[in-house]
C-alpha cells in the first residue's frame, strides 16, 4: 500500500446502491470503504462530508479492464487525470513505434489527439507541467509529446481551429517516426554518428511521411508540416533547403517546440538545461521574421517559470509552480515543503509577484527526496 499512489477522486466517482469499483481512503490512508462494498445513500452522503477522498493508482487501473477498458474516463466520466491521460498518449506512442505496420495505429493515433487536445483545454498548466516533469525512460516518446503539448497550446494561442490543430499535433506527434527507437540508442552511443546514421536522420522527414502514408494519413497539411519540420528560414535545413516562403507556419511551430523540448528535457550525455535558461535561449534568437513572432508567443505561454518547475522562494519554502501568472516572471506555486529533503502536507498557495514570496531560484527535480504525485497537484 506505501509504495502506490494516492489517486483524487471526484464526488461523483462514488455512487450509492451498486458495488464499488476500488476501495476508498482518506489523505491518511486509512480505509473508507472497501472494494465491492453497496453503500446507501446516506452512508454516500457521509462519505462525501469528508473534504477528499482517494483510492490507490493501481486499484483505479484494475478497476478499468474489470471494465473491459484501459480508460481511467470510462470508470468514471467525471474523474479526469491531466497526467495520467497524457501518459496513455505515451502509451500509444509507444506501441505505435514497436508495430507501425498496425491495423489500428492510425485511430489509436487519431483517438490521442483528441485526448491531448481534451487535457490541453481543460488544464494547459498540468499540460506544460508534463513537460517540465516527464520521467518516461523513452525519450523518443516522451519527446514527441512535449513537442505536440507545445504545438497545441501556441496554434490555440493563434486561434486555430480544432481541426486544423488536430493536424499539427499528429504531425508533431509522428515527426520521427521513421527513426523509431534509433533517438534513445543515438542518447547511448558515445561515438560520432557513422555516414548510414547521418543519411537516416538526414531522411527521415521524407521517410516518415512515406510511412503515414500506408498509415492512410494522407492529410496534406499533415504531411507537409512532418516532410518539413527540420527546414530553417534561412536555407540551413534539410531534407530540401526549403526557405522561408516555402515553409508553413506549423513545420515552424513544430521545430520550435522541438528544440524547446529538447532543452529541457534530460539527456543520457547531459543534465535538462533549466526551463528559465531555455526560455532566455530561445528568446534571443527573435528577429523579424515569423519564427521571431512565434518565440515571442512562447515566452508568454510558457513564462519564465513554467508549471512543473520547483522553486525556492524568498521566505526559504521549496514549492512547485502550479499555475502560470499574469507576468512571466510571477507564477502562482504551491508550497511542497518547508526543507528540501522532508515533505509536508500543505495547501499553501503563494502569489510569487508579492515580494515575501519571490523565486529565489529553481531547484533540480533529482534533489527532491520524495515523490510529488502529480495527478494530485493538477487534478481537473
Amino acid at each position: 500500500m506505501n509504495k502506490s499512489k494516492l489517486v483524487l477522486l471526484s464526488k461523483s466517482a462514488i455512487q450509492a446502491n451498486q458495488p464499488l469499483l476500488f476501495p476508498i481512503y482518506n489523505r491518511k490512508r486509512n480505509i473508507i470503504a472497501e472494494k465491492g462494498v453497496v453503500l446507501s445513500s446516506a452512508q454516500v452522503k457521509k462519505i462525501l462530508e469528508v473534504s477528499e477522498v482517494f483510492t490507490i493508482d493501481q486499484a483505479l487501473k484494475s478497476a478499468a479492464i474489470s471494465n473491459g477498458t484501459q480508460n481511467d474516463k470510462d470508470v468514471n466520466k467525471q474523474i479526469t487525470f491531466p497526467h495520467q491521460r497524457l501518459s496513455s498518449v505515451e502509451d500509444t506512442l509507444q506501441s505505435i513505434c514497436e508495430y507501425p505496420s498496425s491495423s489500428t495505429a492510425s485511430s489509436k493515433l487519431i483517438n490521442s489527439i483528441a485526448r491531448l487536445q481534451s487535457v490541453c483545454k481543460k488544464s494547459p498548466d498540468a499540460a506544460i507541467a508534463k513537460i517540465i516533469t516527464d520521467t518516461n525512460d523513452n525519450y523518443a516518446v516522451r519527446h514527441a509529446l512535449h513537442t505536440a503539448i507545445l504545438c497545441e497550446l501556441a496554434a490555440t494561442h493563434l486561434r486555430w481551429s480544432t481541426e486544423k490543430r488536430s493536424y499539427l499535433v499528429g504531425a508533431a506527434l509522428t515527426m520521427n517516426l521513421s527513426l523509431g527507437f534509433m533517438q534513445d540508442e543515438l542518447l547511448d552511443q558515445a561515438k560520432p554518428l557513422n555516414k548510414s546514421q547521418k543519411q537516416i536522420i538526414h531522411d527521415h522527414p521524407t521517410d516518415s511521411v512515406e510511412m503515414l502514408k500506408q498509415m492512410g494519413i494522407n492529410n496534406p497539411e499533415w504531411l507537409e508540416y512532418v516532410g518539413k519540420h527540420h527546414e530553417s528560414i534561412d536555407g540551413s535545413g534539410y531534407p530540401n533547403a526549403c526557405h522561408q516562403k516555402d515553409i508553413p507556419l506549423g513545420a515552424l511551430l513544430i521545430n520550435l517546440s522541438d528544440v524547446y523540448c529538447a532543452k529541457v528535457s534530460g539527456r543520457n550525455y547531459r543534465e535538462p538545461i533549466y526551463a528559465n535558461v531555455a526560455t532566455r535561449d530561445i528568446f534571443l534568437e527573435k528577429d523579424n521574421t515569423d519564427k521571431g513572432t512565434l518565440i515571442e508567443i512562447f515566452v508568454k505561454i510558457l513564462g519564465l517559470y513554467p508549471p512543473g518547475c520547483y522553486v525556492r522562494l524568498k521566505n526559504k519554502e521549496l514549492g512547485i509552480v502550479i499555475k502560470r501568472g499574469k507576468q512571466i516572471n510571477a507564477p502562482v506555486v504551491r508550497v511542497i515543503s518547508e526543507d528540501i529533503g522532508e515533505q509536508v502536507v500543505s495547501k499553501s498557495i503563494r502569489q510569487v509577484d508579492d515580494k515575501n514570496y519571490a523565486i529565489k531560484e529553481i531547484v533540480a527535480v533529482d534533489s527532491i527526496c520524495f515523490d510529488v504525485n502529480y495527478d494530485d497537484v493538477w487534478n481537473i
